[in-house]
């Protein structure tokens, strides 16, 4: 493969995701642009029929596994840390939160417990609460913004998993036309649009997997 110069992700990754770039022979950088504060998991939670996980941070401080519920968890990662856990999760092929929501109202549940960040995106929420589903939010960790310099030259890719990632790369950094940007999903890429980037490789699954292969893909 041609490869055109390194790829910069702009996020911690798992174990896991350090084999998966390790073994595509891509030349990978990993610098986080954010930071996760975690919180400590609520003892009292209020009755509910499901849990619903869509980011794996909600996950790290999970203490109770006595929860008779469904579960619900959206990416592979989630669902993985939820295993580790001891939680059987209802996930089907829901990589995104929308299709998270409409899987939870396809199967009727009435109430839930959403566990998420301070920074949350809205169309899981503005679903279900269209489908009259009581949600009740609760907060179990912060994104911090963490700002650096990317020493990026002409022809690099840069990684973007989240909004917040953009905008802390956007307080030390230019978006420079001559490199690549790869977003996790179409909320990424519409902060990038709004930054002036005007091309953008969305992935077709959010999953760091599915960038990597999208970008091997387009650097044969």
């Amino acid at each position: 493969m041609d490869q055109k110069g390194q790829i910069w992700i702009t996020k911690s990754l798992s174990e896991q995701q350090k084999a998966c770039a390790q073994n595509s022979g891509l030349e990978v950088k990993e610098i986080a642009l954010t930071k996760i504060q975690h919180l400590d998991f609520p003892k009292d939670l209020p009755k509910a029929e499901a849990w619903i996980f869509t980011s794996q941070n909600a996950v790290n401080n999970l203490s109770q596994n006595n929860f008779a519920g469904k579960v619900y968890a959206s990416g592979k990662q989630t669902a993985i840390a939820l295993k580790e856990k001891g939680f059987e999760t209802k996930s089907g092929d829901s990589e995104t939160a929308q299709s998270l929501a409409e899987l939870i109202a396809e199967d009727g549940v009435k109430s839930a417990l959403f566990f998420c960040g301070n920074i949350r995106r809205n169309e899981l929420p503005n679903y279900l609460a269209k489908k009259g589903v009581q949600l009740k939010e609760e907060v179990v960790y912060h994104t911090l913004l963490d700002p650096k310099k990317i020493p990026s030259q002409k022809g690099d890719a840069l990684f973007f998993m989240s909004p917040s990632a953009v905008e802390s790369f956007a307080m030390m950094n230019e978006f420079d036309t001559e490199l690549d940007y790869y977003s996790i999903g179409e909320t990424t890429a519409n902060t990038l649009r709004k930054k002036g980037v005007q091309k953008i490789n969305t992935a077709t699954k959010a999953s760091f997997e599915a960038m990597l292969e999208q970008y091997a893909t387009q650097n044969k």
